[in-house]
């Protein structure tokens, strides 16, 4: 885990320029956008975010936000709903392997850090004295979890500009909650 990061501020490091000058199209801008986010089979809700990029080089962006996922469903049983809530900090680095003037597709890693609170339900089984009969299931207590975890981030995303001080497109991302999620969605942004 450290040599990946290692490696990507050398990256950076060694890609980045002093004299850069960024044009329009890599200015920093400001995103928020919403998503719909699904977790582990029937937990889907939706994510909504605010988010900070700017231009390392040409080829290369950073970016820092915020993210706040809900999620809810009956996965396991239909006496206790199940959920996801979480608030996470997210880093992110992009690489811009495509760019014109009117639009950008950007693939890229990051690192999360999320606060959850998360409500689980799992069986409770019953032995038999009669080693041919099989267990049953007699419960399904819920368990209350709060806390945080961290982890990497996976992101593509596609951005049209729509004039010279705004643009719209779509993210997809794999991504830290309680567990990994998947979330993917519109959003807009504002050149600064």
């Amino acid at each position: 885990m450290k040599q990946i990061f290692l490696l990507l501020l050398v990256t950076a490091a060694f890609t980045a320029r002093a004299q850069y000058s960024a044009d329009d199209n890599f200015s920093g801008r400001i995103r928020a956008g919403v998503a719909y986010t699904h977790d582990f089979p029937g937990l889907h809700g939706a994510s909504a975010y605010v988010e900070y990029n700017f231009p390392l080089n040409e080829w290369l962006q950073g970016g820092i936000g915020v993210r706040r996922v809900q999620t809810s469903g009956y996965p396991r049983t239909h006496t206790v709903r199940e959920y996801t809530k979480a608030t996470a900090i997210d880093f992110n680095l992009l690489f811009v392997p495509f760019h014109t003037e009117y639009a950008a597709f950007r693939i890229g890693a990051g690192y999360s850090f999320s606060f959850y609170n998360a409500r689980r339900s799992y069986p409770v089984y019953t032995s038999h004295t009669d080693p041919a009969a099989s267990p049953e299931i007699t419960a399904w207590p819920q368990t209350d979890a709060r806390g945080r975890t961290r982890g990497i981030s996976l992101t593509a995303e596609y951005e049209y500009n729509v004039s010279d001080r705004f643009s719209a497109g779509a993210k997809i991302a794999v991504c830290k909650a309680y567990g990994s999620v998947v979330m993917g969605g519109p959003f807009v942004a504002v050149k600064l």
